[in-house]
């Protein structure tokens, strides 16, 4: 050793390499922390690793093969610096030279995640393209997909999603020829993201499940963590909380059973965010509380505290506690300032600005709408512009500024599509269009927009939304048709209770209770209008099949008086769904659309439907499945 006294006359012994039992002791060794990594014991997996480096000498490709995993342990726990620095020391290329191939390829494919994670991504592609070039030479399958899937995460980070998607492919192609599970598992993982970016949900959830397959069985907790974590976001961009719900009470299982504190705290907040939008606020407070306090154990500044706080925000400002809701949404500011999410920052404005118009201040809200607006259209994010231009239409409604409401408006629809993922968007800025029509006294177009807003609300499983367009169509047909107000207003009331919505309680209240019947003349002068603007409404929705079928169930309720409206179909994998009802119990439809569905034929069904005093309409699209109208 350098340094070294050596008495006179002794021989310096050359270094004793591991002889082979030992040696195969510790790669077995290091292949049990490779497995504790897969469950996502990563404390566990440090403490190993760094007892084998301490015990391990003279034999270089081991020690880089351990240090290797020390720097993924570290960087499964958002030590990224600390990744880093456990493999620095091979940036010397003296350091490499005694290393096997296969250990070298794998040591810097991990250093080059680390700067990626640095944000070093010139230096990450740098080094990593350098690397495929000797794998490449080497025709090495397993080294090639790993640098595939480690090119594919760093233009992932710099948001080039195209590019990202090739990598991961060809890792995919590359770990097929060698049968690792691991690799196959990470590459369709890479790939669905790739489809999540570029709006392909459906896509996305295939290339989850095959990556589910691949895991199978195995003890792989924190990769299935991940896996139905993402697979919920997909159904969330695809407006199926309930199967979100599903999906994150899995994920948040598997994430209890590792160290990874962080991502539970993300899991529980999104049940909550799922759970809020079908109804459940009770068990969405206790989520968002459990999310709370899973952060405070894991004493993570870094995490999802800001959106933790937000979500708490936004539940109190629908139930009317603004005191609560004005602390939790100053913190949550404060805590995304601190991290300099610009996101956060941007989501937290826009929930303030909310908090401000339910206090009755439009002016607070512009302030913080128009800063929103601002930062959302730095970041270049797309809905978060819609979401901040919906917000100032609103507060310039709530100042009287109508034509100001109005170009907001215009703009949101401009930036809008047909698209899933637009829903939310289309159906809250028709809800605020029916905000400006009542504004100037033409409640026939008020009433055609809260319609829609309604049918738009009901697909995505928006109870307070719904609610809250229910309550706007109500109101909108309190002078010409009472009767149907009053049914409007009673469903919202009945909602606002069971929600706990408690503004809009009163309002809803007051509102029936001063209906009066108004003038038969009125009733009719309203009618050729009204009659247009549904076939409007249903023109407008016939970019979506399922937004149709609701539309047309809505309308033929409205219009016919009829107790029971509903539109049945037997979708491809042979399964007998009510795309549609007005009237009737949940249980009980689905008894209807079993019967009309299981009809050997045309007169059967009828009969049926005669018996119940209904009438029956086949809808026979030509590129898509027939569905049954039924109204009773």
């Amino acid at each position: 050793m350098v340094g070294q006294v050596v008495p006179l006359g002794q021989v310096v012994q050359p270094p004793v390499p591991l002889q082979e039992p030992e040696r195969r002791h510790r790669l077995e060794e290091l292949e049990e922390t490779r497995v504790l990594l897969d469950g996502g014991r990563t404390v566990d997996a440090e403490s190993r690793l760094r007892q084998i480096i301490r015990a391990t000498r003279y034999d270089d490709s081991l020690l880089a093969r351990a240090r290797t995993l020390l720097s993924i342990a570290l960087e499964m726990q958002g030590r990224h610096r600390d990744s880093l620095d456990a493999l620095v020391m091979y940036e010397d290329p003296r350091a490499l030279a005694p290393i096997d191939a296969e250990t070298s390829v794998l040591l810097r494919v991990q250093m080059g995640i680390a700067y990626n994670y640095l944000g070093d991504h010139p230096k990450a592609i740098a080094l990593l393209n350098s690397t495929l070039r000797d794998a490449t030479a080497a025709n090495s399958n397993s080294q090639l997909g790993a640098l595939y899937l480690a090119l594919a995460r760093v233009y992932r980070r710099i948001s080039e999603h195209p590019i990202a998607r090739g990598h991961s492919e060809r890792s995919l192609e590359h770990f097929r020829l060698t049968g690792d599970w691991r690799g196959m598992a990470e590459s369709y993982f890479a790939i669905a993201l790739a489809e999540i970016y570029e709006g392909g949900y459906e896509a996305a959830l295939e290339n989850y499940e095959q990556a589910l397959k691949l895991v199978g069985d195995r003890p792989a907790a924190y990769m299935l963590g991940r896996i139905y974590s993402n697979m919920a976001g997909a159904h969330w961009y695809l407006r199926r909380p309930h199967e979100g719900i599903r999906l994150l009470e899995k994920s948040i299982d598997y994430y209890e059973r590792t160290d990874h504190r962080i991502e539970s705290a993300n899991g529980y907040n999104n049940l909550g965010i799922n759970l809020m939008l079908v109804g459940d606020w009770r068990r969405a407070e206790e989520m968002y509380e459990r999310a709370l306090a899973v952060t405070a154990e894991a004493d993570e500044q870094a995490g999802p505290l800001p959106m933790i706080l937000d979500s708490l925000a936004e539940l109190h400002t629908l139930r009317g506690d603004l005191t609560k809701a004005q602390h939790y949404v100053n913190l949550a500011y404060e805590a995304a300032i601190q991290q300099g999410r610009k996101w956060y920052i941007c989501q937290t404005l826009r929930t303030r600005g909310r908090c401000h118009l339910a206090a009755g201040n439009p002016g607070g809200a512009l302030e913080d709408g128009r800063a929103a607006l601002e930062m959302a259209e730095k970041i270049g994010d797309r809905q978060a512009v819609c979401d901040s231009r919906l917000l100032l239409a609103e507060a310039q409604l709530d100042r009287g500024e109508i034509a100001e409401c109005e170009s907001e408006l215009r703009k949101v629809s401009e930036q809008t599509s047909n698209s899933t993922a637009d829903l939310p968007h289309a159906a809250e800025a028709q809800r605020v269009q029916g905000r400006l029509a009542q504004a100037r006294n033409d409640h026939t177009l008020a009433a055609h927009h809260f319609g829609r807003a309604v049918s738009i609300f009901s697909i995505l499983s928006d109870k307070y939304r719904t609610s809250l367009a229910l309550f706007g169509l109500g109101r909108s047909y309190e002078c010409s048709q009472p009767e149907r107000a009053a049914e409007h207003l009673s469903r919202a009331l009945q909602a606002f209770r069971e929600l706990g919505a408690v503004p809009y309680i009163g309002r809803a209240e007051e509102a029936l209770a001063a209906l009066q019947i108004g003038a038969p003349e009125q009733r009719q002068a309203e009618h050729t209008a009204f009659a247009q603007l549904l076939t409007l409404r249903l023109a407008e929705a016939t970019a979506s099949r399922e937004l149709l079928l609701r539309e047309l169930a809505a309308v033929l309720h409205q219009e016919t008086g009829a107790s029971r409206v509903l539109v049945t179909e037997l979708d491809e994998e042979g399964t007998i769904r009510v795309a549609a009802s007005h009237g009737g119990t949940a249980e009980d439809n689905q008894r209807v659309a079993e019967q009309l569905c299981m009809a050997k034929n045309e007169q059967e069904r009828d009969d049926y439907a005669r018996a119940r005093g209904a009438a029956t309409v086949m809808l026979r699209p030509t590129n898509a499945a027939p569905a049954v109208v039924y109204v009773e």
